[in-house]
């Protein structure tokens, strides 16, 4: 595709994640651009395992201090960094880097935030208990979205 650029491209991808689109189509004369966001199946996670290897880059990190959330859970909060596909574990049928009850220090791996195919491991901020998980494994999050909360 020479007339359609990258540039065109990564906006479009944007605008999908934007507006929670499935499809884009493209047409320039004879050439046709069609972006598919796919279902989220056994199939895929099976695909995408090449994939998720954890970048050995220094781990991105972002973090509220104590916040109240629904229910009466209060801490500390641990937000999303980015847009992107939130894993609670490094690669597919892997042990999850943390559960519920579960205590962690600081500097700790929590989960990976995968965006635009890097796979960016974020770290808790806090030490403490993990009080609540609060996005599901594979679900698109936006940055500042409130992932964990540590007591």
């Amino acid at each position: 595709m020479k007339n359609i650029d990258l540039e065109l491209i990564e906006k479009l991808a944007e605008n999908m994640n934007e507006h929670s689109l499935n499809e884009i189509s493209l047409e320039m004369g004879e050439q046709k651009l069609v972006l598919k966001k796919e279902k989220k199946t056994v199939e895929i996670v099976a695909a995408a395992a090449p994939q998720r290897a954890v970048s050995a880059a220094k781990p991105v990190e972002k973090a509220e201090k104590k916040e109240k959330v629904s229910e009466g859970v209060s801490g500390n909060v641990i937000t999303s960094p980015m847009v992107g596909t939130f894993y609670r574990s490094p690669a597919p049928g892997a042990e999850v880097f943390v559960q519920e009850g579960q205590n962690i220090n600081a500097g700790d791996p929590v989960c990976i935030i995968e965006a635009m195919k890097m796979m960016n491991e974020v770290s808790s901020q806090f030490s403490g208990k993990v009080v609540r998980i609060l996005v599901e494994d594979g679900a698109v999050v936006q940055k500042g979205d409130k992932l964990f909360i540590i007591e």
